[in-house]
Formats: C-alpha cells, structure tokens, sequence
C-alpha cells in the first residue's frame, strides 16, 4: 500500500483510566482528525443491521461469549452450532472491515479495537499506547465513574484490563501493553495530559515529516 501523508492513521490502545481516550481525543482535534471509539461499534453494527447493544455486549471480548449463545436461541430456535449463529470471530471480522473502511475514508484517530493489528499493514499508521499508575487510575475512574469503593474501582480496572489484554491477545500475533507491539508508549503521567498530546503529536509529525 503507498503511504500517503494526508490519510495518516492514529491507532490507540491504553489502561483502562489512564486518560487514554482524552489524549486520544485531543490528538484528533488538534489535527483535524475524525475520532472513533464507540462509533465504531454502531458502525459495524449498522452495517449487518444489528442493534449496536448487541455489539456492545461482546465487545473486545474473546471467544463465543454465551450472550450470543442465548441471542442465537432466541431468534432462530438454535439450540447449538456456533456456525449457526454470529460467533465472535465473524463480530471481529465485521468490525475490522469497519475499520478497514474508516482508514481508507481520510485520517483518523481510533480508539481500541485491535486497529493497530487490523491495519498493520497500512504504511500510514501510527499505534500508541498509554499507561499510568494504578494509583492515578484509580482516582480517575472513582471521579468519574462516582464509586466511592476504592476497592470496588480497583477491580473495575483490574478486570477491564484483563479483558482487553485477553481480547487483544487473542485476535493478534502481538501482546496488549508490551512496548514491541506499539510505534510508541508513554505514561501520561509523566507529563500530564496535554503535554503528553503535544509530545506524540510532535512525534507524529517528525515521523510523516508534516
């Protein structure tokens, strides 16, 4: 595929509270870029013509999950077969050629999702990842989430995490957080969100020469 500066793809993976999706956000809007997170979902969703809550409820999760088991029963009579109902194998395949399309639209910023792995061989693309102390994390979902359980909060992050490093891991060659499978990783908190935007829009611009 010949690289084209003007169509540059920014993939993001991140923890789950690290701020992630800001900078990611910011990012997009500092370059004029189209965001994608969970417009992504209803996009692959629509194109099957399937509720977007359907899409919701396997999201980044490996495997046939049993919602899908009990969807498949419900609205064909199927009592078993994973070929004979929406496994999520076929959801990924749905969602990565969601993603195909929305890097071969114009650039974009696109949040999760295996897009890193998807367009792996899109010579326009630039993966970053973003962490941060568990700590931070912590007080940034309790804030936004309005649990006052700390310990409640630490196992929403705990899980969300491993889910992702499960959904990620099992649909790539690659490990979900590990520096190799990024062009770029960097605790936000190092420089806070803003200047950690700054920073890897600097990067991205050195690196397509813009």
């Amino acid at each position: 595929m010949e690289s084209n500066k003007n169509n540059i793809i920014i993939s993001v993976g991140r923890q789950f509270g690290c701020k992630g999706r800001v900078v990611g956000k910011i990012l997009a809007d500092r370059f004029g870029f189209k965001f994608y997170d969970a417009e992504l979902i209803n996009l692959a969703a629509k194109e099957i013509g399937f509720d977007p809550s359907l899409f919701e409820k396997a999201d980044e999760k490996p495997g046939l999950p049993e919602f899908f088991q009990n969807v498949g029963q419900l609205m064909f009579g199927i009592n078993g077969g994973a070929e004979n109902y929406l496994s999520s194998a076929k959801l990924f395949e749905i969602q990565s050629a969601a993603i195909r399309h929305i890097a071969e639209a114009g650039p974009c910023v696109i949040m999760g999702r295996c897009s890193d792995y998807v367009l792996r061989d899109n010579p326009n693309l630039f993966s970053v990842y973003f962490s941060a102390p568990l700590e931070f994390r912590i007080a940034c979902v309790k804030e936004r989430s309005g649990i006052a359980d700390e310990e409640k909060v630490r196992d929403i992050i705990l899980k969300t995490d491993k889910k992702r490093a499960a959904y990620y891991n099992y649909y790539t060659d690659k490990e979900w957080g590990h520096s190799s499978s990024y062009n770029l990783c960097a605790d936000v908190t190092m420089l806070g969100v803003e200047q950690t935007a700054a920073f890897v829009g600097d990067f991205i611009k050195a690196k397509f020469g813009l």
